[in-house]
């Protein structure tokens, strides 16, 4: 089994986020075929990355939502300016 599309999906997730989306497993699977949100999420969080998550109920079920804390992106965007 390759690593390569599990790369690829942390990929994606973490893009997704770095826009200030937030992401439920329906967008993840919606947007991207992506069905195991939930390990990608974990998989950020190891490497580093500040992700909040909130369970919300809609249509009576629950679910995670998924966002990046505010300190995260501001320092995104100061290192991506920096860069220009």
């Amino acid at each position: 089994m390759s690593n390569t599309p599990l790369k690829t999906q942390i990929e994606i997730v973490k893009a997704h986020l770095m826009t200030g989306a937030t992401i439920t497993t329906w967008d993840a699977y919606r947007l991207y075929q992506i069905t195991c949100l939930a390990q990608r999420i974990h998989d950020l969080r190891t490497a580093g990355l500040v992700i909040q998550s909130e369970m919300v109920k809609h249509n009576k079920k629950w679910f995670a939502l998924y966002w990046l804390d505010e300190q995260t992106l501001l320092e995104s965007e100061l290192s991506n300016s920096e860069v220009n």
